[in-house]
């Protein structure tokens, strides 16, 4: 019996799969036509421009191109970036993959929370005419998209959800020294890695970095009032080290903690 290749593309079919690395010269943008692409990164880290937006992977990330998008892969600060990639196509592909956090504008997926995903990258020879190899290619891709559907899925309104409850309990409780990812992930009730990707997704910053924004404008705040110490404000705003509090203050502001409150009395004479 004949396998009818365009026929059954309607359905699903995987179309090519490889390994490659990036190079610093490389500049040429591809056009990657009417397939999907799916990339695993196997090492180190690189940069990635997706129809002219620029995203940094590294190894664990996943990313996916959709049909007619133009991409330019490259390293980033000379590491070693190296990845697997399997392309495909078809209705039913295309539906399981709007089942995922993939999108257009989310195209870059987290490290996976479980090992061994790799091998799902590594198919028997594609072009093979016989339709038990086409069979188990397609089957072992099925496999590999049921652990996206199991660790990335697109649940809008649940997931908004756990997003908004984790940013209010940030805002009623970022002075409390104790608060971590760990702590916002058990009173929402959901796994942490899963609270980070959601999270992630949602506001484009992780857990951690929204808890030290908040108290970082707690403390810009208290700085105005020159009676209270800098490690008091510290303390207060939800840091129990000074010295982090401080680095971390300068590298978001320019300034150390001390620096900013001159600046203040030299501008506002407070």
């Amino acid at each position: 019996m004949k396998y009818d290749i365009e026929k059954n593309a309607d359905s699903f079919l995987v179309t090519f799969s490889g390994k490659s690395s990036a190079t610093q010269n490389n500049n040429e943008i591809t056009d990657w036509g009417n397939r999907y692409g799916l990339f695993y990164v196997t090492c180190g880290r690189g940069k990635v421009l997706i129809d002219d937006v620029e995203y940094i992977v590294e190894q664990g990330q996943s990313f996916l191109l959709f049909p007619h998008t133009k991409i330019l892969l490259s390293v980033y600060n000379d590491e070693p970036f190296e990845y697997k990639w399997v392309e495909f196509m078809g209705s039913i592909l295309s539906w399981i993959i709007s089942q995922t956090l993939f999108s257009r504008s989310n195209p870059v997926l987290p490290e996976f929370p479980t090992e061994d995903i790799e091998r799902y990258f590594d198919f028997d020879t594609i072009n093979s005419n016989a339709l038990y190899t086409t069979s188990r290619n397609n089957g072992k891709f099925l496999e590999l998209l049921s652990y996206y559907l199991e660790y990335f899925p697109y649940t809008l309104e649940k997931d908004a959800d756990y997003v908004l409850r984790a940013r209010d309990y940030i805002q009623r409780n970022y002075y409390n020294t104790e608060l971590s990812v760990q702590s916002v992930a058990d009173y929402i009730k959901i796994d942490r890695t899963y609270l980070y990707r959601l999270f992630k997704q949602v506001t484009g910053k992780s857990v951690i970095e929204y808890i030290n924004e908040c108290r970082l404008s707690k403390a810009r705040m208290m700085l105005i009032n020159r009676s209270v110490s800098i490690k008091d404000i510290a303390n207060n705003a939800g840091f129990s080290d000074q010295m982090y509090f401080s680095r971390l203050f300068k590298k978001h502001t320019g300034k150390t903690p001390s620096e900013y409150r001159k600046s203040l009395r030299n501008h506002y004479g407070v």
